[in-house]
């Protein structure tokens, strides 16, 4: 069950995000964290590795969203194997606005978050924001790729 010091460490996570404090983000994870983001944007996938988070996810957020990009803590729900993360998401650039509510599911002990899985309230404003990924091919999915029924168009 996450402990008070894990709980303590989600929040000065986003503490951290919104003070723009990269060495106190740093200190949040464990070096062997993962990260998963869903979609075909430019920040989707699975980052693994506190190097990868950091470099191929966090650090392209800022340039991608001109520098606006927040990420408000709104509440959080503790269970006896996860912490919940319930943010708003938000960020207009370049005609683009992103203003979503967001539940990371994330795995916490011993005060560092080892994993992180993101769940959008509106996966297509989530693509649509921040762009498709480098190399990714037009169309769109149709189906759930946790059972295997994806279809590309």
């Amino acid at each position: 069950m996450p402990t008070a010091e894990d709980v303590a460490v989600v929040h000065r996570l986003y503490a951290a995000v919104a003070a723009g404090d990269r060495s106190a983000v740093a200190e949040c994870f464990d070096e062997e964290a993962i990260w998963h983001l869903p979609g075909t944007n430019a920040l989707s996938g699975t980052h693994r590795g506190w190097s990868a988070i950091r470099d191929d996810l966090l650090a392209k957020q800022g340039p991608l969203s001109g520098g606006t990009f927040r990420a408000q803590l709104l509440d959080l729900a503790v269970g006896s194997e996860y912490i919940v993360a319930v943010v708003r998401a938000t960020a207009d650039h370049a005609d683009r606005r992103l203003d979503l509510t967001v539940c990371q599911l994330m795995r916490v002990h011993n005060g560092k978050i080892l994993e992180v899985r993101g769940h959008y309230s509106d996966d297509a404003a989530l693509n649509a924001f921040w762009g498709p990924a480098p190399g990714a091919t037009h169309g769109s999915q149709v189906g759930n790729p946790c059972d295997g029924s994806v279809e590309r168009h």
